[in-house]
């Protein structure tokens, strides 16, 4: 019985990029999978496991939550950005038209309209929305 119970547990497929490169390859990679495939870009942590992005600091325990409610077989991953990076006004997560970035954090659907900018990240109802909406 219990093997059972394991065989049907919700799985959500995490992933953890710091590069842009590296997310391009992933997301794109994904693509083809039909599951949907949410991505949150966030401050980068120091040694201490801190993000230098007090909005990603408060939005972190709400989404990691919310992963609950995603649906099975769905990707999350997690982009982390430097914040010298990021200040960076040509910093191409800002000039990708499919990310299009103007806060830090945001998650997204990936080639979805769905995305919270800033503090919404931050509103369970919004993430578990986000999460459980079919595209």
């Amino acid at each position: 019985m219990r093997a059972s119970l394991v065989r049907f547990a919700k799985m959500v497929v995490k992933h953890k990029v710091t590069g842009y490169e590296e997310f391009t390859k992933l997301a794109e990679s994904l693509e083809s999978s039909g599951e949907p495939v949410n991505i949150l870009f966030t401050g980068s942590k120091d040694e201490n496991g801190e993000s230098w992005c007090p909005y990603c600091v408060k939005a972190a325990p709400v989404v990691t939550k919310a992963l609950d409610s995603a649906p099975e077989k769905s990707h999350f991953i997690t982009v982390e950005i430097e914040r010298p990076f990021w200040k960076d006004l040509n910093c191409p997560y800002r000039k990708d038209p499919r990310t299009h970035l103007v806060f830090l954090p945001t998650l997204l659907r990936w080639r979805s309209p769905q995305r919270l900018d800033g503090s919404q990240c931050a509103n369970a109802d919004l993430v578990e929305m986000l999460f459980q909406d079919e595209d």
